[in-house]
């Protein structure tokens, strides 16, 4: 079996080891006790956090607005696993609904709903959908003082680092290298980028591309965008997906090639079209939200028992056999930890930490200190972390932070 970690930075995963993470094999989430203790340490809480640290000797929630389980189930049984991991009296959660762009007063709706409750003192949107800073900026004419922690952002990334406390990404830079590195070392002729308009004005999938792009252009490899149908469009899930079916074996007999690598910006068809990569021998370099449970069971037929369901280390190991069945090892890879999974325990860790006045935040801004220890505690020793910089005007973010990590080659 061909296994290697490319040892290029990638973005934005969190892993609490294994088993943390999504491996039900590792002992650490076992051993590590509720964020605020183990991500805070013994930081004392101080200045700003005085009234927090008052606080925590009562009751507190943390708000969640997650997903729904149509448009993104992993992001959903994520939140429903962490829910319990921590304690559910702890959590008030709701859903986008499954049309955000068209529904925004919906999610205004819920957001309001959850932050009213006045032992909600600190609110995680993840993934950070349309409708979300309208949302925020509600809650903040009725809560000023609430706590906003943003995961994977879907509106304008630099409006959202104005509204938003925390936010947590995939390093842009780092994570389109990576992957347009597995491509040329995996001997891809051919890049191919699926987008459309709507993702394309996020300037974040612009930075994966323009890395990706630069990537093969240095290695002699043709990159091609192409523009795909959005899911939320006219033709709906169904179709995009549907137009990836076609489109990966059209491309291979247009190149005459099976050296052909694909990448798309949106994760409701990478089941469809990884299933047709593997059944037409290309390369898929990896997830849009890299995850060993995203994508690869319904692709694969994948059987998971319970007791393995979310064992990052078990599914990865069958991932890897089956792949082995289609000889497509070495020409398939992501993360072999949930980036959804880590993504979300993070933001947990630091809302916890806040809630119980264990961060020590000078104007309002993240304790770094506390984010240090929880980013140590989630992915190990090797984590690498920093501020997200903006493209166009060079300023840093202090509030934004961009994870990266080791591509993973099953």
């Amino acid at each position: 079996m061909f296994k290697k970690v490319l040892a290029v930075a990638l973005a934005a995963t969190m892993s609490l080891s294994l088993a943390a993470c999504g491996s039900g094999s590792s002992s650490t989430a076992a051993t590590t006790a509720p964020a605020g203790t183990t991500a805070a340490g013994d930081t004392t809480a101080a200045g700003d956090t005085a009234e927090a640290a008052t606080d925590a000797a009562g009751s507190y929630k943390i708000g969640l607005m997650i997903s729904p389980i149509a448009t993104r189930e992993e992001y959903y049984r994520t939140a429903e696993m962490l829910m319990e991991q921590y304690g559910a009296d702890k959590f008030v959660m709701d859903v986008y609904p499954e049309d955000p762009q068209n529904e925004q007063e919906v999610t205004i709706s819920k957001a309001l709903n959850i932050a009213m409750d006045p032992e909600v003192k600190a609110m995680i949107f993840d993934s950070a959908d349309i409708g979300t800073i309208a949302a925020v900026n509600k809650i903040k004419e009725e809560r000023p003082e609430m706590k906003i922690l943003f995961g994977s952002l879907n509106e304008d990334v630099y409006e959202m680092a104005a509204v938003g406390d925390l936010l947590l990404t995939i390093d842009p830079e780092g994570y389109g290298k990576s992957v347009a590195q597995m491509a040329v070392d995996t001997g891809a002729k051919h890049f191919v980028f699926y987008s459309f308009a709507r993702h394309m004005s996020n300037s974040m999938k612009v930075r994966y591309l323009n890395a990706m792009q630069g990537v093969c252009e240095a290695n002699n490899v043709a990159f091609e965008q192409v523009t795909m149908p959005d899911p939320m469009g006219d033709a709906g899930v169904s179709g995009a997906q549907q137009f990836m079916l076609e489109s990966v074996p059209s491309l291979m007999e247009q190149y005459g090639t099976k050296d052909v690598a694909y990448f798309a910006t949106v994760s409701t068809i990478q089941e469809a079209m990884l299933k047709t990569i593997i059944e037409n021998g290309g390369i898929y370099p990896c997830h849009t939200d890299p995850s060993p449970f995203s994508a690869f069971s319904g692709a694969l037929g994948l059987e998971i028992d319970d007791a393995h369901k979310y064992d990052a280390e078990y599914v990865t190991k069958l991932i890897t056999e089956k792949l082995g069945e289609s000889n497509m090892n070495g020409r398939v890879g992501g993360w072999e930890k949930s980036y959804v999974r880590c993504e979300l325990e993070t933001l947990i860790q630091y809302a916890i930490a806040y809630s119980e006045g264990k961060t020590n935040e000078t104007d309002g801004l993240p304790d770094e200190a506390v984010m240090k220890e929880i980013f140590q505690n989630v992915y190990g020793d090797s984590v690498e972390f920093q501020n997200c910089v903006n493209d166009t005007t060079g300023e840093v973010y202090k509030n934004w932070y961009t994870v990266a990590r080791s591509l993973y080659i099953f």
